[in-house]
């Protein structure tokens, strides 16, 4: 064997590994978007064209896959290099293997699937499973089953919208494309355990990400700091779309690093683009994070190498399946953003602009040559520097921005109502968006981000020397150059302007995708040159060795602190409830299944549903619809002579009409005798506003039906 060779195999089967989650799903969402378009998303073809395309991928991306990366050394350390033994690599695999098996075992055990829609996670869920029933969009409203249209009847509810005659999800499709997996495999458990499973296999690429950057011994260190973090549990639980895109976004920029080897393979270049551009199949949000992707092409472009195209292509093929997606399966939602699109197309123009500009002087050599002697000159020779220091200033502008700045936003009622309960001035515009660098610090901790942060700084200054000099010798900053505009990107946007109501844990899933892994492989990536440069100073294993497990622990103890509630301040709760476990225990929603069966039990069936109020509309319109199997129209600004016309054109299609509402009294002028079909108290996640949560909150879901003039008989169903 070659020297060196135990070590390529070594690295070749780490990035194997860690690349085949993402692989797996871009097969998925590449068949399951189209047969979901065409009205044939069934099971059976689904595993007839994602099986083969998903082995065919991780065979085709096997073959070209490196087994080394450039550390973060000096280039005589990377020569160094050549020689050593395979054993970082097995370990680091070994290691990031245990670390995602562990998560997802535990992010299992605490399961809390939403069925019942209070937020997103809901009706993802709803969405999933009328698409793994159906297989076809839009959900049709069963207008027959009312009589027909009437005034004051819709068919809306949180997540869903009545459009052009039918009912249309107002969420991206990635994610119920994903679930439905699940639910096909095991029914609603399996639905229910694929979101810890999806949490499982973000932290394997993430710690795919962190070994192909900072060296593979380095992973598990990446991948255990990720799942310690409460943000990363709270999205493992339940279907949220964030931890989703983390896996495709991490996955796709581990096959674009691989593709950036000695090799140059254009295959990997694709591959990756492809898996950065589905992340808008999941978030349409996610084209925010992408613009840089169009200044590193260019700059691929420029420097003639044979990645750039494959790698816009493939990057172009996932966002214009997102688009198509969004625009064809979700129309509302798309017009809805309309405003916030037109921002991120402007935004793309001036990263084009800016990219087209410095591919021209890269291409045209006099132009190069003229360029490059300016940026060797003063004081363009300092802007490696000057990068660096914009970094530490941006970190340290969001650290005082709380004392500059309070950012509002329309009235909320649900923000005043918080405030009241945590006992803050009443200010229902608030945002709280001026401290979202603060709950970075809650959930990952202050060494980490200061880590982190100087991690970015560094990295920064390399990347613009090597563009400068046009000389990168180890390759290290070629392979950063995408990661770090990502990330750094990604964290500006997402700390400048969370967009989310800003109740914790509910705004820390802004954090998942790209800030929270982004700092953590950056603060990885400077313990990994500190061991370097011990070692090359002469510092002993034993003593690298226990350098590395104190920089470990200085990281982990935080997040650690956090997420197993050790020492929080509890929030006096909204309602007197038996104290519930920290969040790193906290169960969910549970009995919600069971209280959906009585519920679907009560119903007789073929009786319409009518839903009177917005709190029973918003929760169980869409249940009813999708897994009741009965058709739901909402009447909750409807006066009682609209309703009693539809109650009465009901019953000449010879089925009693059901009414549900939160309150009897809200049923009384109909008739019949209410009762309660749906009394369920259970634990949610917290809401407060100026500290991570302590402690689960308590709900309670409550539900009364009734039929006019049925004496109660109609709410036996039998």
């Amino acid at each position: 064997m070659r020297p060196g060779g135990g070590a390529d195999l070594a690295g070749k089967a780490f990035a194997v590994v860690t690349v085949v989650p993402v692989l797996v799903i871009t097969a998925w969402l590449l068949a399951g978007l189209p047969l979901l378009l065409a009205g044939r998303f069934f099971p059976v073809p689904m595993v007839l064209i994602t099986v083969p395309a998903a082995v065919g991928l991780v065979l085709l991306a096997g073959r070209q896959i490196p087994g080394r990366w450039p550390g973060p050394g000096a280039p005589e350390r990377a020569r160094a290099a050549e020689r050593a033994p395979g054993w970082p690599a097995w370990c680091g695999l070994a290691g990031s293997v245990v670390v995602a098996a562990g998560f997802g075992a535990w992010q299992l055990w605490a399961n809390s699937p939403q069925l019942i829609v209070d937020r997103d996670p809901g009706a993802y869920f709803q969405y999933g499973y009328w698409i793994a029933q159906h297989g076809s969009l839009p959900i049709p409203p069963q207008l027959a089953a009312f009589g027909g249209g009437h005034p004051g009847l819709t068919f809306s509810s949180f997540g869903f919208v009545s459009h052009a005659g039918a009912i249309v999800p107002s969420l991206a499709a990635g994610l119920p494309i994903t679930l439905a997996a699940g639910l096909w495999t095991h029914g609603l458990p399996g639905g229910a355990a694929l979101s810890p499973l999806l949490g499982a296999l973000a932290v394997l690429s993430v710690g795919g990400l962190t070994g192909r950057l900072a060296g593979p011994q380095w992973a598990p260190a990446g991948a255990f700091l990720l799942a310690l973090t409460l943000p990363e549990t709270y999205t493992s639980r339940s279907a949220f779309s964030e931890i989703l895109a983390q896996t495709l976004l991490f996955g796709g920029l581990c096959l674009v690093v691989d593709s950036l080897a000695p090799r140059q393979s254009r295959i990997l270049a694709a591959l990756g683009g492809l898996a950065l551009g589905l992340t808008v199949l999941v978030a349409i949000g996610s084209l925010v994070d992408l613009l840089p992707t169009i200044v590193f092409v260019g700059t691929l472009l420029a420097v003639r190498r044979p990645q750039a195209l494959p790698l816009g292509a493939g990057l172009l093929a996932g966002t214009g399946y997102g688009l198509v997606g969004g625009f064809v399966l979700a129309g509302p939602m798309m017009a809805a953003l309309a405003p916030d699109l037109g921002m991120v197309a402007l935004a793309a123009a001036a990263f084009l602009a800016v990219t087209v500009a410095g591919a021209a002087a890269g291409l045209v050599e006099p132009v190069r040559r003229q360029v490059v002697r300016l940026l060797r000159a003063r004081p363009l020779r300092w802007l490696p520097e000057a990068g660096a220091v914009i970094v530490v200033a941006v970190a340290a502008g969001f650290v005082i921005r709380p004392y500059l700045q309070q950012v509002d936003g329309g009235v909320n009622p649900y923000v005043a109502a918080l405030q009241r309960l945590s006992h803050l001035p009443v200010a229902p515009r608030r945002l709280y968006a001026e401290d979202s660098l603060y709950w970075v610090i809650w959930y990952l901790g202050a060494p980490a981000l200061l880590l982190g942060v100087a991690g970015l700084a560094l990295l920064t200054r390399r990347c613009l020397r090597a563009l400068i000099t046009w000389r990168d010798p180890s390759g290290a900053a070629r392979a950063w150059a995408l990661p770090l505009m990502i990330i750094g990107w990604g964290a500006v946007t997402v700390l400048w302007r969370p967009d989310t109501v800003p109740d914790q844990p509910w705004a820390a899933r802004q954090l998942v995708p790209v800030l929270l892994p982004g700092l953590i492989v950056a603060a990885i990536w400077v313990c990994a040159l500190l061991a370097v440069r011990a070692r090359e100073r002469g510092a002993g294993v034993v003593a690298v060795a226990a350098a590395i497990a104190c920089f470990v622990a200085a990281l982990a103890v935080p997040s650690a602190v956090t997420t197993f509630g050790i020492g929080a301040r509890r929030v006096a709760l909204p309602a007197p409830y038996p104290a519930s476990a920290a969040p790193a225990f906290q169960r969910t929603g549970a009995g919600e299944l069971a209280a959906i069966d009585n519920l679907c039990g009560a119903i007789p069936g073929g009786s319409p549903v009518l839903l009177l109020d917005q709190v029973a509309a918003r929760r169980f319109t869409q249940v009813i619809r999708g897994m009741c199997g009965i058709p739901a129209g909402v009447m909750t600004n409807a006066s009682q002579a609209q309703v009693e016309a539809v109650i009465g054109e009901i019953m000449r299609t010879g089925h009693p009409p059901v009414l549900l509402a939160t309150r009897p009294a809200e049923l009384a002028p109909y008739g019949g005798t209410p009762r309660q079909v749906v009394d369920l108290t259970t634990v949610q996640d917290a809401h407060v506003l100026t500290q991570p949560p302590a402690s689960g909150w308590p709900v309670r879901y409550v539900l009364w039906m009734s039929g006019p003039g049925t004496g109660g008989g109609l709410v036996s169903g039998t």
